[in-house]
């Protein structure tokens, strides 16, 4: 995660605001205290600009593959 923090130039606090939520609550997720919810997920997703996927660490593409 502070791989792509970092190359979106993005603090965790920025994500967190992004997202809708608290940097408590980001960090607190982060830290595995707390659960991410889908909604969480998918912004997280957006605002970094990687798929799912590649968030939740089901591949190492961070791009979605483009069905021709």
């Amino acid at each position: 995660m502070r791989g792509l923090l970092r190359a979106n130039h993005l603090t965790q606090r920025e994500l967190a605001e992004s997202v809708g939520m608290s940097e408590q609550a980001m960090s607190n997720k982060l830290r595995g205290l707390k659960n991410f919810t889908l909604r969480d997920v998918s912004r997280m997703a957006s605002d970094l600009d990687v798929s799912l996927d590649y968030l939740t660490g089901r591949s190492d593409c961070p791009k979605p593959l483009e069905v021709k």
